[in-house]
């Protein structure tokens, strides 16, 4: 019973920290910061934090130092960084918001295949759907890469401005919080 439940407890925890990686990914969007920036302040925490390793081992069910380390860098990595993302943008001063026009570089729109599930482990083709981007350069010269509405791709050009709403989010990373 006992193998049983900590198998369970395993797959949960690593369903977790899928989530937590996806959350942080979904607010990386609206940030206006280099991808690399918040993974590198996340496993900064993680590696300061190493001291606490050996509470992993209850999910790892052994002393393993290196599995158990992996563990935690993996785990408190996680859900730092989606901690610091969704914190920055749930906790953006309103005060602080700015209109700033950025040029359109290019738009472009992606098709994506749909399936539908038909049976066990079968799935068919049930149409595609379309995703429309905008490349777009801000003042300071960073190139961000959005996703937008049909509405906005429709009423953007090449090489016009477009209006976004800024804000300063809480942790000092700029967030995008209209406009889009």
């Amino acid at each position: 019973m006992k193998s049983t439940f900590m198998k369970v407890l395993r797959v949960l925890v690593l369903g977790v920290v899928i989530i937590l990686c996806t959350i942080g990914y979904l607010f990386n969007e609206h940030t206006l910061v280099n991808w690399f920036t918040p993974i590198l302040i996340s496993l900064m925490i993680a590696v300061l934090s190493t001291p606490f390793y050996k509470m992993w081992t209850w999910l790892t069910a052994g002393e393993d130092k290196i599995l158990n380390l992996l563990c935690h860098v993996i785990c408190v990595g996680a859900l730092s960084y989606a901690s610091l993302l969704a914190g920055n943008y749930y906790w953006a001063d309103p005060a602080s918001e700015k209109k700033e026009e950025v040029v359109v570089q290019n738009k472009y729109q992606k098709t994506r295949q749909k399936t539908r599930r038909v049976g066990r482990g079968r799935y068919v083709a049930d149409g595609t759907r379309k995703e429309y981007y905008l490349d777009v350069v801000f003042a300071d010269g960073m190139k961000k890469n959005l996703h937008v509405s049909l509405s906005t791709y429709n009423k953007t050009s090449v090489g016009k401005t477009k209006v976004l709403a800024l804000q300063k989010g809480f942790f000092g990373l700029s967030v995008i919080t209209k406009g889009l």
